[in-house]
């Protein structure tokens, strides 16, 4: 995770739409939508909303094909689970760390713009 400067003033009066954005992407969008800190967490809030739309669709199109089995189909259910539940604390974190006025990309997927 790299942490990303922005200007004081901006950092000051925008924190806390700013940081509901990375839990709640529209939060910022709307409350504070020329800001850059606010569309920056908007975007890390999408970015992680898509991600984890992702893994509940990967997670169950694996727990429809091989949930069946035993042993595979309970370790499938838990490994759905804790990759969410990751990826929503992700989020907690980035939206504290944004509060705190530190805000920072989301792992792996934070590089993408889809927000400018």
């Amino acid at each position: 995770m790299t942490y990303v400067h922005f200007d004081a003033e901006d950092l000051k009066k925008n924190a806390l739409p700013a940081a509901l954005g990375c839990v709640c992407f529209p939060v910022p969008l709307i409350f504070c939508p020329k800001s850059r800190l606010g569309r920056f967490c908007a975007n890390q809030g999408l970015i992680l909303l898509l991600a984890y739309i992702a893994v509940q669709i990967a997670f169950s199109v694996l727990g429809v094909v091989a949930g069946w089995i035993p042993l595979i189909g309970w370790a499938i259910k838990l490994a759905g689970v804790l990759a969410r539940a990751a990826i929503v604390l992700t989020g907690f974190y980035l939206a504290w760390q944004t509060y705190n006025k530190k805000p920072m990309r989301a792992p792996y997927v934070g590089d993408f713009d889809l927000i400018h």
